[in-house]
């Protein structure tokens, strides 16, 4: 988010557009999808799939997007197994996948038969993958990087907005 307003403040005549960013200036907007949505849908595909009824997840950074997504992947979880639990690591970061890796091994560790992120990297996966679990993608379809282990990824098409947002300015 800082450096999307760093630029605008350099640039006041260009518009910069922020991903389910959380502070706006003159020249930059913030713009965020329903992915909470995909988050209930996967919720209850872990709920169904959870043999131990422990779900891990790995958040980001505690903001806005990142907390409708636990709750609503929570909430769908339980709406298929109301003893569902759901234990989050937080990270602090959209990409490390070293620390990703190890947030996953923390949560497998505690008890965990299903990954699911909302960081950017492969490495949860993958983690996953070498224990045997499930795990979810983010953002985009990892399934080749763990053909046997992603359940399911929530990806999002924002090319209308994009183009609409371009033509507005």
């Amino acid at each position: 988010m800082e450096p999307t307003l760093k630029v605008g403040k350099r640039f006041p005549d260009v518009h910069f557009e922020h991903a389910t960013g959380y502070q706006r200036i003159d020249n930059v907007s913030t713009y965020s999808a329903r992915f909470y949505e995909g988050r209930y849908v996967q919720g209850v595909i872990a709920g169904k799939v959870s043999k131990s009824g422990v779900i891990g997840y790995i958040a980001s950074f505690p903001i806005p997007e990142v907390v409708r997504g636990i709750n609503a992947f929570m909430l769908g979880a339980q709406s298929v197994n109301p003893n569902m639990k759901v234990k989050v690591v937080w990270v602090y970061t959209w990409f490390d996948p070293p620390k990703e890796a190890d947030a996953a091994k923390v949560l497998m560790d505690q008890g965990a038969d299903i990954i699911t992120q909302h960081t950017d990297s492969t490495a949860a996966l993958q983690a996953a993958a070498e224990r045997g679990i499930h795990a979810f993608g983010q953002a985009s379809d990892m399934i080749q990087f763990a053909p046997d282990t992603q359940l399911t990824a929530v990806v999002n098409n924002g090319g209308p907005y994009y183009v609409k947002r371009t033509v507005e300015h």
